[in-house]
């Protein structure tokens, strides 16, 4: 391999933490989550210098990670300079604060106006109260034969911001839906449709009990077992190939760092692979900066229901505790997080995260050589990080895969159950039927699960070899020949037209089965023995686009699902695809703001943002409970290598 420049980066170190399956002990690395201790230093520094008090509420604690500069050239041993951004209502205000953790000092501490942080968890309470002590509400409830202090369960929904009249000025607002309890058959299946409150949560108040007429409860069900023979066995063979040191996981040729972040779940951080003696580097940073699940019923009850999962509620914190044996094989490694709560009380949460080992049952390669009559193979193992999130209805199982020919595979899983409406009709054969399931389908007596979309943005600070890429578009195009003049009967053929994105626009891109085109971040200063950039290809799998435009104020909440990539110069403080805060916002934050200046992505450090998307036209077969559902990309090397990594049996992997 031929260096142009000086750009690979320097071996990673991996050193020992001696976490074991738990993730809170001391910070030995920059990138390390914050501690217990941490966080209770964040609350004091704070409290001393008269900035909160007991009735401030914290939205958001984590690490404010170090320039990515002073990470990379950070070797164990030296200083780690530790710093905690906190996201903060304070006198119905927003503020951000980043406080030095070593020096016990704040360092800033800013008004930021005309937002709204995430879902606070009192704020879910906080609706079941205001709801109870209100008699309009109340007497609504009884209407439908639902008296009874515990009749119904609540769940707090954000509305966005449609210019309603409720939606002038900055108010901490919440739309309320119910479900009617007393049954083994789950509350998703016995909505209380036709009936929502309009809540002030800082007021304490119902600002409009919007009440679109009676319709009958459900049944729900058939219920669904909750202990199933589920057990998995052990996934590797030969024992257990991975090791866990602190936040740093090694396994075949791949080495990265891993935290649990509250907004975005995992975070996988410094990914390198062996290539004889060198660790290269291959992607800074990467998590799920965004997860948009817009409805598609325009009725007064449901038009709001465009959620932005990981900036209005957080995914991280939500994240369900996993079980070896059921969640994932026996032979796993378990991973947990503190968490700062609302009052500034850390607390942990176990079991966040699995990783573990499993052999597919697939071919890595296999060849047939006819000359010997020989076969020769390699089976296909993969190391897994597996994170799962409660978001009410929906569960959403996330899963990054190390493969051992360098690949790494982000797949998205949608399970748990559907968001159904009630409605009169029983069977599609009554009268009022199509005109109920105009919106979705009658899966269920007296239920339509209504359409609607997933799309999870994932933020891919991708170094190649180092920090200087550029973006390649290799266009596939028909290439139209003259026989006469190529001496052959061939008229037609394909060609690859290789386009450098110099700027931004030049990186918004589409999938288009029609133009077909490879999506590649390379290094222009490092070539493999060929002579060719080394390089890494972004592969979609199946995906899905937006069938909505500007015109429609839910898309422009959602301005990243107008392309499947984006491409940015990297900026620290560029995190999420829709926004910092999109709780309440107009439309128009994150990628469509920044991108709007065009910047260069030539020869500079970049940061690929890429959705996978998928429309959901809910079956009979998706109730009571959905059937996973994957989506996935690959995220490949090209070029990066001189030849297929695994034929050699390196890295104490011997040819099967």
């Amino acid at each position: 391999m031929k260096t142009k420049t000086l750009s690979i980066m320097a071996t990673v170190p991996l050193y020992i933490a001696s976490l074991g399956a738990v993730a809170w002990a001391e910070p030995s690395h920059p990138l390390d989550s914050l501690t217990r201790t941490e966080f209770e230093t964040v609350t004091r520094v704070l409290t001393e210098a008269g900035r909160i008090d007991e009735t401030s509420r914290f939205a958001l604690v984590h690490l404010a990670a170090p320039d990515k500069k002073q990470v990379l050239v950070w070797r164990p041993g030296e200083e780690l300079g530790r710093r905690a951004f906190a996201s903060i209502r304070h006198d119905r205000q927003m503020y951000e604060a980043v406080v030095d953790l070593d020096k016990d000092k704040v360092v800033s501490w800013e008004l930021i106006e005309g937002v709204q942080p995430a879902l606070l968890d009192s704020e879910w309470v906080l609706s079941q109260q205001i709801l109870r002590k209100d008699p309009a509400w109340q007497a609504a409830l009884a209407r439908r034969g639902l008296g009874g202090r515990r009749a119904v369960f609540c769940f707090p929904a954000f509305p966005g911001n449609f210019d309603r009249d409720w939606d002038q000025g900055n108010r901490r607002l919440g739309m309320v839906s119910c479900y009617a309890t007393g049954s083994d058959k789950g509350l998703w299946g016995r909505p209380v449709e036709g009936l929502l409150a309009v809540v002030d949560y800082d007021e304490k108040t119902i600002v409009e009990i919007i009440d679109t007429g009676e319709v009958p409860v459900p049944e729900g069900g058939p219920a669904v077992a909750r202990n199933q023979p589920t057990d998995m066995p052990a996934g590797g063979a030969g024992g257990r190939r991975f090791v866990v040191d602190g936040h740093w996981v090694s396994w075949d040729r791949w080495q990265f760092h891993l935290t649990i972040d509250p907004r975005v779940g995992p975070v996988l951080s410094q990914l390198s692979v062996s290539d004889g003696k060198r660790q290269r580097p291959v992607m800074y940073q990467g998590f799920a900066s965004e997860l948009f699940v817009p409805y598609m019923d325009p009725n007064e009850n449901w038009y709001f229901r465009t959620y932005l999962d990981v900036g209005e509620y957080g995914i991280g914190a939500s994240g369900t505790p996993l079980r070896l044996g059921k969640d994932c094989p026996a032979d796993g490694e378990l991973m947990g997080a503190t968490f700062m709560g609302e009052r500034g009380k850390p607390s942990e949460k176990r079991d966040l995260v699995c990783i573990f080992e499993r052999i597919t049952g697939d071919a890595a390669w296999s060849h047939y050589e006819m000359a010997n009559q020989g076969s020769s193979m390699r089976r296909h193992t993969e190391l897994v990080v597996r994170f799962i999130v409660w978001l009410g209805n929906y569960d959403y199982v996330l899963d990054y895969i190390f493969t051992e020919t360098g690949s790494l595979k982000v797949r998205v899983g949608a399970t748990g159950v559907v968001l159904t409406k009630a409605v009169t009709s029983q069977n599609m054969g009554e009268e009022r039927a199509a005109e109920e399931s105009a919106y979705g389908r009658l899966i269920a007596p007296g239920l339509v699960a209504v359409n609607h979309d997933h799309f999870f943005n994932f933020r891919l600070d991708l170094d190649v070899d180092g920090r200087n890429n550029s973006m390649v578009v290799d266009r596939l195009k028909r290439v139209d020949l003259d026989p006469a003049e190529t001496g052959t009967p061939r008229r037609q053929i394909w060609q690859v037209f290789p386009e450098l994105a110099t700027n931004e626009s030049d990186a918004m891109l589409n999938v288009q089965l029609a133009r077909p085109a490879l999506w590649r971040v390379i290094n222009p200063g490092v070539e493999n023995a060929a002579g060719n950039p080394v390089s890494f290809q972004l592969r979609p799998g199946k995906t899905a686009m937006t069938l909505l435009n500007d015109g429609e104020i839910a898309h422009r909440r959602a301005g990243f699902t107008a392309y499947h990539l984006w491409v940015t110069p990297y900026r620290g403080d560029e995190k999420y695809a829709a926004g910092d805060y999109p709780n309440r916002h107009p439309g128009g934050a994150g990628l469509p703001a920044w991108t709007s200046a065009d910047r260069s992505i030539e020869n500079t450090d970049l940061v690929l943002w890429y959705t996978v998307g998928m429309h959901h036209v809910v079956r009979a077969e998706d109730w009571p409970i959905m059937p996973v559902v994957h989506h996935e990309f690959e995220i490949r090397p090209f070029d990066f290598f001189d030849y297929n990594p695994t034929v050699t049996g390196e890295n104490g992997n011997p040819e099967p």
